[in-house]
């Protein structure tokens, strides 16, 4: 052992939280049993650094392997070692002493069958011992370029949550809290709202400007983007909020029409058109290349019509605010519970709860594009609610809507979870709700969505865009 051996210290549970530390050979003993051991300094340090809520009881190295006697630490403890800390749990990732053909490895779309055994987390008198087969894909050329803790995350989510049938990484599959993040999950008979996580319907929208290349770029974008500063305080009155959510397109069969609204309540709907914090921003972008280098149309008001080389497009990326955090922390206020049956009650009212987030951070990206709008092209009549001067009766919030809806490109989801028929279906002929039932003789799935958009819409099944 060298005079200072640098190693990191990873929570086994969550592999986002790292520490380094330095062990000083000539004050610390590889051997576990002695009381000034690399085990006790490191489940020591581990406790503070990693912010541990118990004291730890077992270090793993990478692969799964337990530190246990005096042979390990000799064989493990050198520097440049990454230990992970368990609080007891079991080790989290691909154990290299289990079976190979369960390592995420090999080229494009590679795909493999591993049996999961789905576990119950609540009290019932479920088969805890059902296994359901679960198929993973990694959309990557080379799996070595993805990050490690990140494939741990995906596989283990995918091997011990119940009732995971299909789980797909992204390219830019990256590590969470607990989750990972660019991963898509389905399940049959169970939900996981944590998998998804609090910023339900958090998105990405995009809006045709009138704004030119010329009028965007150098100096005079500088001058734009002074225009937009002080745009995240409140939008006007509760009402005037509640006006811009009502749901004109409610569809929830099970909630009362008198009801037909997506709003939160005033403590959350305050956030309303604000962007907020975190990886949340809105931005001008200019479409570099197009199927077509010249507009047919008024691109503005023709949203039908292609984009075009030259156009500039409004970019929001915004979610559901503090709302859908709150709807998690409820769902999970009884001991934590990540997974439910989808028979049971509390599921019932979550998924309800989370289509309403949905559609509350649609409207947040609309109202968002209506305020910038209302600076990037001012005098025009159809923005003027975009600022907190003009008078505001429901028509005329109607009316603003509609016309934000007229300049709107593309809405995309990438943290939802979606209802649907296994495998699915076709596109659908008419509109449908998120959470409407499918056709009757299918079986029922839900995809899990973080960090991952489709490529439909989830309510018609048609090509976005």
């Amino acid at each position: 052992m060298p005079s200072n051996t640098r190693v990191t210290l990873i929570s086994n549970a969550n592999q986002s939280r790292r520490a380094p530390l330095l062990l000083p050979s000539s004050s610390v003993s590889l051997d576990p049993q002695e009381k000034n051991s690399c085990r006790t300094r490191i489940i020591e340090a581990a406790q503070s650094k990693l912010r541990l809520k118990k004291k730890p009881t077992r270090i793993f190295v990478p692969g799964g392997h337990e530190l246990a006697s005096r042979q390990d630490w000799e064989r493990h403890c050198k520097n440049d070692a990454e230990f992970l800390v368990s609080m007891g749990e079991e080790y989290v990732g691909s154990s290299e002493e289990g079976n190979s053909s369960s390592h995420l490895e090999g080229r494009f779309q590679r795909q493999l069958a591993v049996e999961t055994t789905s576990t119950s987390t609540h009290d019932d008198d479920r088969n805890n011992d059902e296994k359901s087969a679960c198929s993973m894909e990694v959309l990557a050329g080379d799996v070595a370029e993805l990050d490690q803790t990140a494939l741990n995350q995906f596989e283990t989510t995918a091997r011990s949550l119940p009732g995971i049938i299909h789980a797909v990484a992204q390219p830019d599959l990256h590590p969470g809290t607990k989750f990972p993040i660019g991963a898509v999950f389905v399940s049959q008979g169970w939900i996981h709202p944590p998998l998804i996580g609090g910023d339900i319907g958090c998105g990405m929208a995009w809006y045709r400007c009138r704004l030119t290349r010329a009028q965007v770029q150098g100096d005079k974008g500088r001058k734009v983007a002074e225009k937009l500063r002080g745009l995240e305080g409140p939008w006007r009155t509760q009402e005037d909020r509640e006006a811009w959510l009502s749901a004109d397109d409610y569809t929830n069969d099970d909630d009362d029409n008198a009801t037909a609204t997506y709003s939160a309540g005033a403590k959350w709907d305050a956030a309303l058109g604000t962007i907020g914090a975190g990886n949340h921003f809105a931005e001008l972008q200019v479409v570099e290349e197009a199927l077509t280098s010249t507009a047919t149309d008024d691109a503005a008001t023709a949203p039908a019509c292609p984009l075009y080389q030259g156009e500039t497009l409004l970019l929001v990326h915004s979610g559901s605010r503090g709302f859908g955090s709150d709807i998690l922390k409820t769902v999970t206020a009884d001991g934590g519970h990540t997974s439910m049956r989808d028979d049971d009650p509390k599921a019932k009212a979550y998924m309800q709860q989370h289509d309403r987030a949905c559609k509350w951070a649609s409207r947040n990206r609309d109202l968002i594009a209506l305020r910038f709008l209302a600076c990037l092209e001012p005098g025009d009549e159809a923005w003027e609610l975009g600022g907190n001067h003009a008078p505001a009766a429901p028509a005329r919030i109607h009316a603003a809507r509609e016309s934000v809806q007229r300049r709107k490109v593309v809405d995309i989801w990438h943290n939802s979870m979606e209802k649907t028929a296994w495998p699915p279906p076709p596109p659908l002929p008419l509109p449908h709700s998120l959470q409407d039932s499918p056709p009757p003789a299918e079986v029922v799935a839900y995809i899990h969505r973080k960090g991952a958009a489709p490529v439909h819409d989830p309510r018609t099944r048609q090509p976005l865009g």
